[in-house]
């Protein structure tokens, strides 16, 4: 029977950090995060909010605007194993410590306000668990820029599988309410949307030392599919023209089949080693595009309202710029302490003309990691 112990690393000379994509064999590295972000809707235009949405009410037409701010607190557990030195295991465990919605309109029918009061309340919150991932990344060809070689470049595939641990959308019951007499079900706010999502990704680096510092230009793309699954459908008089009453919205769209969209991600990434051995500083850019979700429910109408309406799309972008400072504190003969670690700081914010049908992040994270070896 083998025995392992689990120990800092003490001996290890290679200096590996976050700045790297994979670690060596056998090593753990465990990465606690703290991430903070707040965002707008943004809609077709790149401005804030879902605009001038035509509504009918018995004879009468009216314009709704609305719009929705995001508040999140985020803790993160990412732990990644090498099991070997081309290959590494990682699972990220996401803890949403508070999440916050503010929802807000402008209408100018009073009755219009009444409904909107009763079916979307300004304010909801919740907490729990996210989606959890398990992923896979493996070195194609080329060397890591921690363990250096022939060849400036490395060229790395992946495969992820986020699995929906988050809450989602309550079911509507109109049994369930509150001393309001409201449903439970308006008020929820859910956390994730519950279905599976695959990730196939490349990513690579392209490297170099000048004047002994590394300079590093990081790429990574992906493409991202959804399992097809059933979903408790969120319940609105907007979305069912004639019909204010919550039951029979419910009974009209009945049973709901849920397919998102698939997304296509990619990124580019400069990094400087500021300080040999101790500091990193990095920027870049992301971005995302998604195609159309489609419902399937009881509702040929609801389905369509769903999919795409005036001045809202399901097919979404997403961009944002980033900076990040990384200090290390790895290296076994210049290093503080017994216990080897290193600091990220870093924030991001979203591109304004290109984050649309989406929300616009602004966030700053925090994030410390360790590493322990298997002997």
């Amino acid at each position: 029977m083998t025995i392992r112990f689990f120990l800092p690393l003490f001996f290890i000379t290679i200096t590996f950090a976050q700045t790297h994509f994979t670690i060596p064999q056998n090593v753990w590295r465990l990465s606690l995060e703290q991430n903070n972000k707040l965002g707008n809707w943004k809609g077709h235009d790149g401005r804030n909010g879902w605009n001038d949405f035509p509504y009918q009410l018995d004879t009468s037409v009216y314009i709704v605007n609305q719009h929705w701010i995001n508040n999140i607190s985020t803790q993160s557990i990412l732990i990644e194993y090498g099991v070997t030195n081309r290959s590494n295991f990682i699972i990220n465990i996401p803890i949403i410590k508070n999440f916050k919605q503010t929802h807000t309109w402008l209408s100018p029918s009073a009755d219009i306000d009444t409904l909107m009061h009763l079916f979307h309340p300004k304010n909801k919150s919740t907490s729990g668990l996210g989606d959890v991932t398990l992923g896979l990344n493996v070195l194609v060809i080329g060397n890591p820029s921690w363990r250096g070689g022939k060849n400036k470049y490395s060229l790395y595939s992946g495969f992820d599988m986020i699995m929906p641990f988050a809450k989602p959308l309550e079911k509507f019951n109109s049994k369930n309410i509150d001393e309001n007499g409201i449903p439970y079900h308006f008020k929820h706010l859910p956390i994730g949307s519950g279905l599976t999502q695959w990730r196939l990704k490349t990513f690579g680096e392209f490297y170099r030392k000048i004047k002994g510092r590394l300079i590093n230009i990081n790429w990574s793309t992906s493409i991202s599919i959804f399992s097809r699954n059933e979903i408790n459908p969120e319940i609105s008089f907007l979305s069912v023209n004639g019909t204010i009453s919550p039951d029979s919205i419910a009974r009209s769209i009945g049973s709901v089949l849920y397919d998102k969209g698939d997304q296509l991600y990619g990124s580019i990434i400069g990094q400087i080693e500021v300080l040999p051995k101790k500091c990193f500083v990095s920027m870049g850019m992301d971005w995302m595009v998604s195609g159309r979700d489609k419902y399937f429910s009881n509702n040929d109408s609801w389905d369509k309202w769903m999919v795409e309406r005036q001045n809202f799309d399901t097919k979404k972008s997403i961009s944002s710029q980033l900076i990040k400072i990384n200090l290390l504190n790895v290296d076994s003969f210049d290093r503080f302490g017994p216990i080897p670690f290193e600091l990220e700081i870093g924030a991001r914010w979203f591109v304004p003309i290109l984050t649309k049908h989406s929300f616009g992040y602004r966030s700053s994270w925090i994030r410390i990691s360790s590493y322990f070896q298997a002997w």
